[in-house]
């Protein structure tokens, strides 16, 4: 709740009321996240503390009291069984096919001038070629030693051509992450076999998350 932006994830029956669906381009994630389930069996965890609404349509309410979890399920529907004032289901489409992304190599620039520049600042910044990736707001990463993973994922894909101008964004990190199980977290170092490199392993969306925080990135979509 606290990163995510209040229209994305809920519009409250009084902002309904005042501001019609007709007015408001987005659909909150409240009347979605059903349907996501549905077509990718993919469940959403949600940290909330200020909204009630999606008890409505949650299947599983954990409440946290001094980090201990208690289950309320139970009784989070009954109060909203007993609401009087209900929001409206904004959509009850199903949710669109994903539409994947393919980066386009010449986006994608390791170098300043002549010289390659990909360097990395503690949990928040790398410098690839001429642009800063921001990664200040990607709370999963931990450590400084998946930021410095992160950069040479980028940097090794460019290498070997697996940033090609054909395969997805997808594609690609699951061709990296096969490497990395085969021969080693240390086979997207270029000193390999030469010093440690300080790595941890990221996950593939910390990953996805960098490369499209990358101010030059272009890609072509596609619809599978």
């Amino acid at each position: 709740e606290d990163t995510s932006a209040t229209n994305f994830l809920i519009r409250d029956e009084i902002m309904q009321k005042i501001v019609s669906k007709d007015k408001e381009p987005i659909t909150p994630f409240i009347d979605q996240v059903k349907n996501i389930y549905k077509k990718f069996e993919t469940s959403s965890v949600l940290v909330m503390g200020g909204s009630g609404d999606y008890f409505e349509v949650a299947d599983t309410v954990i409440l946290m009291d001094s980090y201990l979890p208690h289950l309320v399920t139970d009784k989070a529907k009954e109060i909203i069984k007993n609401r009087k004032d209900l929001r409206e289901i904004e959509s009850y489409e199903d949710f669109r096919d994903i539409t994947e992304r393919i980066p386009l190599p010449s986006s994608i620039d390791p170098f300043r001038g002549r010289k390659k520049n990909v360097k990395t600042r503690g949990l928040n910044n790398i410098i690839f070629g001429t642009q800063n990736i921001d990664l200040s707001s990607i709370e999963q990463i931990v450590d400084s030693s998946q930021v410095n993973s992160i950069a040479d994922i980028i940097l090794c894909a460019l290498q070997k051509t697996y940033i090609d101008g054909k395969n997805t964004l997808t594609t690609i990190l699951d061709m990296v992450f096969e490497d990395i199980d085969k021969y080693g977290l240390d086979i997207i170092s270029e000193f390999r076999d030469q010093h440690p490199g300080s790595y941890a392993l990221p996950r593939k969306f910390e990953v996805a998350a960098a490369v499209n925080r990358l101010r030059s990135l272009k890609v072509l979509q596609v619809h599978l």
